[in-house]
């Protein structure tokens, strides 16, 4: 995500015009079924998230699947790691300074479309999971920091423009966004806002502004 998660090499996704090894397609392959997994978790639940149901959704045979993801963990652990990557990718495509920056940063972390959406609802279920799943529990951990560090990379933006109070803790700020933004997402997962009419964008405008001032 931003600052150290900007830095991260992200995607998942590879198009060929020609054949392509392999290794390149076993990855294709590996991502295709990530990604339908995490259509799967949307629509079914945790309870659809099995080899069957996701053998289903790509098309891919499930003997196939099993070689991509020997173990029903290692394929929610990746989907948490797919959905860090694709909200890695997004932000670092960004070519904005400031609070622009800021603003866009943070909105590719709220359900304001299908592709948004899908990722929240998939974070929030292995999320839960991992409270009685302790392996999961690294993957959700390192999901959950990589959305500190984009709201910490917030606060250090705003404070580099000039538009954040000098006088407020800039660590506290950043845990309060972070609480913040996790309480408007999931408002806004709850309610079923549509983009055009959804308060997500105001409230967290809102919040950002009040930053720069006592």
């Amino acid at each position: 995500m931003a600052e150290e998660g900007c830095s991260h090499i992200a995607g998942c996704y590879y198009v060929a015009l020609k054949p392509m090894p392999r290794r390149i397609d076993a990855e294709a392959r590996t991502a295709a079924i990530a990604e339908a997994s995490l259509r799967v978790l949307e629509r079914d639940g945790l309870s659809g998230l099995s080899v069957r149901g996701v053998a289903a959704e790509t098309g891919i045979a499930a003997a196939s699947l099993r070689r991509a993801f020997a173990t029903q963990h290692a394929l929610r652990e990746y989907c948490l790691q797919l959905i860090e990557d694709r909200v890695t990718a997004r932000v670092s495509a960004l070519d904005l300074t400031g609070r622009a920056l800021v603003d866009e940063l943070l909105l590719q972390l709220l359900p304001l479309d299908k592709e948004r959406r899908m990722e929240l609802v998939a974070q929030v279920q292995l999320g839960v999971l991992s409270l009685t799943d302790s392996e999961l529990v690294p993957a959700a951990i390192r999901l959950s920091n990589a959305v500190d560090r984009a709201c910490h990379a917030a606060v250090m933006i705003l404070a580099e423009a000039g538009q954040f109070y000098s006088g407020r803790d800039p660590e506290y700020e950043a845990r309060r966004l972070r609480a913040l933004l996790d309480g408007i997402a999931m408002q806004g997962l709850w309610s079923g806002e549509l983009p055009e009419s959804s308060e997500m964008p105001s409230m967290l405008a809102r919040h950002l502004d009040e930053l720069a001032g006592p």
